[in-house]
């Protein structure tokens, strides 16, 4: 986002990408420390980086958002769940591997594909909610995958 979009535009974007993005980042995270999905901890989180999304518009250098909002997410996670900082850490960095990983397997040729450039994708809430979603179905069947298992295996605190 930049600092001179319009309102309605920044409550699209928190409401089709930035909410959606943190809810299956929170549920992933949740997933990858063993903590139950299905849990109000997992809202509350979302909805606090869904809010700290806006850092995105302060003009600060292009990438210094996703350290804050890496930042915020572990320290709220913390607080949240009391899990050891070093795990939560871990969680959030693999989930950040998928995202990366996944942008770079899918944005360009989808981009190539559709004839829309970055920039118009970027500017646009409705496309950017779109361009997030093949990365957002990845980590949520991950957290599905991970609860799946850890009720399995027994691994979810009574």
């Amino acid at each position: 986002m930049m600092a001179r979009e319009t309102f309605p535009t920044v409550l699209y974007a928190l409401l089709l990408q930035d909410f959606p993005e943190s809810l299956v980042l929170s549920l992933a995270v949740f997933s990858l420390l063993n903590l139950r999905l299905w849990d109000r901890r997992v809202l509350y989180l979302a909805l606090i980086l869904t809010v700290g999304n806006l850092v995105r518009l302060l003009p600060i250098a292009n990438g210094m958002h996703t350290v804050l909002l890496t930042i915020l997410l572990v320290a709220v996670t913390r607080y949240l769940t009391g899990a050891k900082v070093s795990r939560i850490f871990f969680a959030v960095l693999l989930c950040g591997v998928i995202v990366v990983g996944m942008q770079l397997l899918y944005l360009v040729p989808l981009m190539k594909y559709t004839g829309i450039p970055y920039e118009r994708v970027w500017a646009n809430p409705v496309l950017r909610g779109a361009f997030s979603l093949p990365y957002e179905v990845v980590l949520l069947l991950l957290a599905l995958g991970k609860n799946y298992y850890n009720r399995k295996k027994g691994l979810l605190p009574s």
